[in-house]
């Protein structure tokens, strides 16, 4: 019996199944960490605020809004976003909000007013809104005091004469809006500086198209005909497209496999019975991983002419050709093979010559 070679240090030597699977672990692994260490990086950078807002603040004086859309409405179209209030320059109370070094809670009273509202959609007054602890008399931060939310509409526009989701994993969509910043008491307008998104919300990332100051050729509030425009796009994380595109990849490749079985069967190669669960699984498992793309609409996407539709009919008939070539084909071949048995039996005995014991 050979003996097991060992290595120099009296371990034996693992197996070649062994050092695949363990090499398949620690790539799996390392696949991970580099994963999950560039989006957490990337995350990083998009999330270091108060270098955002000092950047679009350049050191002047006004307003700011800093929003979170923690809401996105694809299918009707609508966008909810909170507004966080900052004062810039000779208007912050207070520096320092978000590690900011210019901006911070803003040290007058405002009304905002968004697309053209005749009501202020959210006020601000920091004699209320900025609270002190009794003992120190430092600021003590509610954040619901110095924010607001707001309502918006996102442009409905066509892909290629289809709807936007078509495009999906790959759709955009615009929100638009400007609004005014008005002081309550004389409405007096006071100057913006920048409206920034922060954050991804609903596997949506915010991207900033255009800011700027703008005017109306009517007065809406008073006499101020100034405002502040502002229009983001909003489009897939790429984690989510890459999830995506990744499942979708698999979905051809267990079609492929499914074909390949099929084409085998054709050229005659031998299949046993047991090769039909594969395409029936395949049927399951399709649906089953189309399921799971990120936020995905109903069906009937890009994706899904160019996939779904596609993959489904493939391997549902290659599943028909092997369940009738192969499925039903065995059973008649074996009973042909009985036949033939009994019919060498009978000519035998006809023929006088002496049959075999069946040890079977």
């Amino acid at each position: 019996m050979p003996r097991r070679r060992k290595l120099c240090c009296g371990i034996p030597r693992l197996s070649r199944r062994t050092r695949v699977f363990i090499y398949l672990v620690v790539f799996t692994v390392i696949l991970c960490a580099v994963f999950a260490g560039a989006f957490l990086i990337a995350g990083l950078v998009r999330s270091d605020l108060g270098k955002i807002i000092d950047n679009a603040a350049q050191g002047k004086n006004g307003v700011a809004l800093l929003g979170h859309a923690y809401n996105v409405d694809i299918p009707s179209r609508q966008a909810q976003v909170s507004w966080l209030i900052l004062g810039c320059g000779s208007f912050a109370a207070t520096a320092g909000t978000y590690n900011s070094k210019y901006c911070g809670r803003l040290n007058t009273a405002a009304d905002f007013y968004f697309d053209g509202a005749s009501t202020p959609n959210t006020s601000y007054d920091p004699d209320t809104s900025l609270l002190h602890e009794v003992d120190n008399d430092n600021l003590f931060y509610v954040q619901a005091t110095v924010e607001g939310q707001t309502d918006h509409l996102l442009e409905v526009t066509a892909w290629y004469g289809q709807d936007q989701q078509y495009a999906y994993p790959f759709d955009i969509y615009y929100l638009d809006t400007y609004f005014q910043a008005l002081d309550p008491s004389t409405n007096a307008t006071i100057p913006t500086l920048f409206v920034r998104i922060a954050d991804a919300t609903n596997n949506l990332e915010p991207k900033l198209v255009h800011n700027d100051n703008i005017r109306t050729v009517k007065a809406i509030i008073g006499n101020a005909t100034s405002a502040f425009g502002v229009q983001y796009m909003f489009h897939r994380t790429v984690l989510s497209q890459l999830f995506v595109m990744v499942l979708f990849v698999v979905n051809w490749l267990l079609t492929a496999v499914v074909v390949y079985i099929a084409v085998s069967a054709y050229d005659g190669m031998p299949l046993s019975e047991g090769v039909l669960i594969l395409p029936l699984s395949v049927v399951l498992t399709i649906p089953a991983l189309r399921a799971l793309w990120v936020g995905a609409p109903a069906f009937g996407l890009l994706l899904d002419s160019c996939g779904t539709f596609l993959q489904m009919v493939l391997v549902s008939l290659a599943s028909i050709y092997l369940v009738v070539n192969v499925g039903l084909r065995r059973p008649q071949a074996a009973a042909d093979a009985v036949v033939a048995t009994r019919a060498a039996e009978d000519h035998e005995k006809e023929a006088g010559v002496p049959l075999l014991p069946d040890f079977n």
